[in-house]
């Protein structure tokens, strides 16, 4: 998924193991908004896995 800020979320299986992996990139003017950026992107990716349960 793209989003239109830039930021990236890819959701697949694990190979190995029951579960879902997730890998979220974002880009920020700074470090510490770029850090701002993934805690927020982690928390809506995570509701979204839970309400999808």
């Amino acid at each position: 998924m793209r989003l239109d800020d830039g930021a990236r979320v890819l959701i697949r299986p694990s190979g190995t193991e029951p579960k879902l992996k997730a890998y979220l990139d974002v880009r920020g003017a700074s470090a510490a908004d770029a850090a701002s950026r993934l805690s927020a992107l982690r928390d809506a990716v995570a509701a979204l896995l839970d309400a999808l349960q």
